[in-house]
């Protein structure tokens, strides 16, 4: 007995078409009698060109579609009921399946492949999944329908606020709420003749009313009239949301006690005696009032009219207006984060790039540098004769440049804004402003004379918190910023520097008087690469903007083409009792001969490094990779590891981790071409003991091992 077809809630089963197109009369038969039921109606074609007339005229929901038929295949007639009835969920069937055929029918767009002969169940299973598609389609389909009938209706209700706005005397053409209000009070006092009229805003806040534009009343009045709603004619109305109209004042008990004789100039000398709320479809924003007429005519049911009916264009045009605000603050909110997101996925494009380069160019400058210091090292045993001075100038002139070019990478990093190996000091803000002024005085000052040009440098600098930083590099940041300032005046001017505390924070700001920048070049000041300079590289403020970010700070700028520029740094501020650990430098030990484990996957790296070691006599065991390395440290002991950070598998912070494990007090030296970006948390925690950046000195090596080890000793013999 055939089970019953599954329950889908979400599918309604009720008047289903059901299309079987196959040229056996057998299947036919089959599939009609498995899909019979009260809610379906099944219909059967034995070809292609049939089906396509039936389409005319009828629509099915599911169609089992022969693959081969006679005349235009399954295929073909697949196509053509996509393009006529999208909605229909087309299942192929066939003898004889393919892979090839099963994707070319979902390619053009079959629900479903079946294999004949086809288990009902399979069927039936088919069947529902393809009409609960379809449901979900048509879903989705309607709310999409609602979606843009919805789009639709707020579109034409723009259009229609704007024909309100443009038949409202012009106020259309006011971009700012505060202006459109002043044109509308003062549209209402001329219309209606008269003295005193003011238009009040609710503040939902504190359900209070305040006047938001007015004729006839003083500022004093102006500033001090808050109304509760509920209270006084104009709360009444903006509680009720009803229109409040006198024709007699003195007779009318609504106005007893709302004029002031006494004060004949003010606003409150006479009673309201026509004030209309401001509603919008959902809620009152305000009311009108007016009162002293000058034609002394009072005010009538058509006075009423006209101002509701000029209240109601206003209520529109007050909704479009914040709406515009609020429109206007997401968009300026949205273009700046996509902005900063563009900059940061160019930053980190670039920064991995850099990372790649440096740590390439630093091993085989460790390489370069450390064979011609160790092929020194050898010409001094050496008698000295004319081949040897020359090698001796050639080995000298391959180590300069190699440092050089260690530099250069140093610059590389600096300009992708990942290095952090800053050699942090407590620092006085104060002071690096003036060594970057006077320091550089004589370029600046200097040029700036011989153009005609006068610059006056004034100081604001206040008593602040010192921070923790590199002194070098701030100034060079100060002193990047304060060229900048001063090629932005060129005509002269005025160079203010400025220092203050702002919650927890010290601020520099460096304000000029020069030409300013427009909104787009402020925008891309600190990318990298970006310049306005014709032969400038684009390298200062990208580097100035790394090294505070690296200083935990932040730089942002203010300017405005031809009103000037004010750059403002922020660094995090030191506690009046907080020191900054500087370190201090090593002092070289005399130590016996160790045993070093070598951990380093460039070869020519770890053989220089280790002809070096072995020099000075220790007993070096080298590895090419951190598993290996592990392999080493089973078979024997050692004194201290040394171990690059970037290697395959096995990372030196993990091997650091293994090591310190099996021998917690085992010194660890961690260097590398790019190490000191890492975070100085994940350094501690691996346990390194000293961390080195590639390429260094043969001694600055030499020197942290007799380090670590003289310290181990010091901590074994406490």
């Amino acid at each position: 007995m055939r089970s019953s077809p599954r329950a889908f809630c979400a599918v309604d089963m009720s008047l289903t078409n059901i299309l079987i197109v196959d040229d056996e009369t057998l299947t036919c038969r089959v599939l009609s009698e498995t899909l019979a039921s009260d809610v379906r109606e099944v219909r059967t074609v034995d070809s292609a060109e049939a089906a396509l007339e039936l389409l005319e005229t009828w629509t099915p929901h599911v169609a089992f579609v022969d693959l081969l038929l006679p005349g235009l295949d399954g295929l073909l007639l697949l196509q053509e009921m996509r393009r006529r009835s999208e909605d229909t969920e087309v299942v192929l069937i066939t003898a004889h399946a393919s892979v090839d055929a099963a994707v070319a029918a979902l390619k053009h767009g079959a629900f479903d492949f079946l294999r004949k002969p086809m288990d009902r169940d399979l069927v039936e299973l088919t069947v529902e999944r393809a009409l609960e598609k379809r449901a979900l389609r048509l879903d989705h389909r309607r709310v999409e329908n609602e979606r843009d009938e919805e789009t639709r209706e707020k579109s034409a209700a723009v259009l229609r606020l704007t024909s309100l706005i443009e038949a409202g005397r012009a106020m259309g053409e006011f971009r700012t709420l505060p202006d459109l209000l002043d044109f509308f009070i003062g549209l209402v006092a001329r219309e209606l003749g008269v003295a005193r009229a003011s238009l009040m805003l609710l503040d939902d806040s504190d359900e209070t009313l305040h006047i938001a534009a007015s004729r006839g009343i003083p500022d004093e009045v102006v500033q001090d009239a808050p109304m509760p709603v509920g209270s006084g004619v104009a709360g009444l109305v903006a509680a009720s949301g009803e229109p409040f109209l006198v024709h007699d004042v003195q007779n009318d008990p609504r106005v007893d006690g709302e004029g002031d004789p006494g004060r004949s100039n003010s606003f409150i000398s006479a009673p309201i005696v026509l004030s209309i709320p401001i509603k919008s479809r959902e809620s009152v924003l305000g009311v009108i009032n007016v009162t002293n007429r000058k034609s002394q005519v009072p005010f009538s049911e058509s006075d009423m009219s006209y101002l509701s009916g000029l209240a109601g264009q206003l209520a529109v045009a007050i909704e479009a207006a914040r709406q515009f605000e609020q429109l206007r603050e997401a968009y300026d909110s949205l273009k700046s984060t996509q902005e900063q997101l563009v900059v940061s996925e160019r930053n980190k494009a670039i920064g991995q790039i850099a990372a790649g380069v440096a740590h390439d160019f630093n091993n085989s400058l460790s390489v370069i540098l450390g064979r011609s210091q160790f092929a020194l090292t050898r010409l001094d045993e050496l008698p000295t004769d004319s081949r040897t001075e020359l090698l001796d100038h050639d080995l000298r002139m391959i180590e300069k440049v190699a440092l050089q070019a260690a530099e250069a990478i140093k610059r590389i990093q600096d300009y992708s804004r990942v290095r952090q190996d800053v050699q942090r000091t407590a620092i006085e803000l104060n002071e690096i402003v003036r060594e970057a002024v006077e320091m550089n005085r004589p370029k600046w000052a200097g040029e700036s004379e011989l153009e005609g040009r006068e610059i006056e440098v004034a100081y604001e600098l206040n008593d602040v918190h010192t921070v923790s930083g590199n002194f070098h590099e701030l100034t060079q940041v100060v002193s990047n910023l304060l060229f900048n300032a001063v090629e932005a005046m060129h005509d002269g001017g005025r160079l203010v520097f400025r220092t203050f505390e702002d919650d927890g924070e010290v601020v520099l700001e460096i304000e000029d008087t020069g030409a300013g920048m427009e909104e787009d070049v402020r925008r891309r000041l600190f990318e990298p690469s970006f310049t306005t300079k014709e032969h400038g590289q684009g390298l200062g403020t990208s580097i100035a903007f790394g090294i505070v970010k690296r200083h935990g700070g932040d730089v942002t700028v203010k300017s405005r083409l031809g009103e000037g520029t004010t750059f403002r740094i922020t660094l995090p501020a030191l506690g009046a009792e907080s020191t900054t650990q500087t370190g201090t430098p090593w002092e070289r030990h005399d130590a016996p001969s160790a045993r070093i484990l070598l951990v380093e996957d460039d070869a020519g790296v770890r053989e220089i490094y280790e002809e070096v070691l072995r020099s000075c006599g220790h007993e070096v065991s080298c590895a090419g990779n951190g598993v290996e390395a592990l392999n080493r440290f089973e078979q024997g002991t050692f004194d201290v590891v040394v171990t690059d950070l970037s290697m395959p598998g096995m990372s030196g912070l993990d091997l650091a981790r293994s090591v310190k494990q099996r021998v917690p007090g085992l010194p660890i030296v961690l260097f590398s071409g790019w190490a000191l970006h890492q975070k100085k948390e994940e350094i501690d925690e691996a346990g390194i003991d000293c961390v080195l950046s590639k390429p260094c000195l043969n001694e600055t090596l030499l020197d942290a091992i007799h380090q670590v080890l003289a310290r181990e000793s010091g901590r074994g013999g406490s």
